[in-house]
């Protein structure tokens, strides 16, 4: 992902380091996505303004976007046609038509040996997938973050004080004595 200069006014740019086989990714590796697309008004895109980009959007919001479009590609508007017309082809026989899925096994397969080459871990599962939390480290207790060790028995105590500072002398002149 790079930022230009100007951002967040303008969008980053997004491109695969590896080959992605997938109607939205050219071959290049540049990601056609309507979120990192300028926001100007182009009515011969087919995309509405609210689905370009803005300056509330950010790395999270990009990032979901991402994951969104490769488990659900865009086959109106595709950056590899080729790509789109085997996927629309697999889907439709509902993953009867192995070309599609066969590339794809053979980039994923490609992919994990390049992130070992590179110390990163794949995860293969579901289970892999989701971050665990660790136990705290120590044995102390987890308390509310709010808890500041403020008597709240003695409130009411503190109120009635503080009543007393209510009554004062009114010194405006004005001769209203109350």
């Amino acid at each position: 992902m790079r930022f230009p200069p100007d951002y967040p006014y303008s969008p980053p740019s997004l491109r695969f380091q590896t080959k992605v086989w997938h109607p939205n990714v050219y071959e290049n590796g540049d990601l056609c996505i309507s979120i990192l697309h300028p926001p100007i008004d182009d009515p011969q895109s087919g995309e509405l303004p609210c689905e370009r980009w803005n300056p509330t959007q950010n790395v999270r919001t990009i990032l979901l976007s991402v994951v969104s479009l490769l488990n659900e590609p865009n086959t109106s508007s595709p950056a590899n046609v080729d790509a789109s017309v085997m996927y629309r082809k697999w889907k439709e026989s509902k993953g009867k038509d192995k070309e599609y899925e066969n590339i794809i096994k053979k980039q994923v397969a490609l992919s994990k040996v390049d992130a070992e080459k590179d110390g990163v871990v794949v995860p293969l599962t579901l289970e892999d997938y989701v971050v665990k939390a660790k136990p705290p480290e120590n044995n102390l207790e987890l308390t509310d973050f709010y808890d500041d060790d403020y008597d709240m028995d003695n409130d009411e105590d503190d109120l009635e004080d503080d009543s007393s500072n209510e009554q004062y002398d009114d010194d405006s002149g004005n001769g209203d004595e109350s």
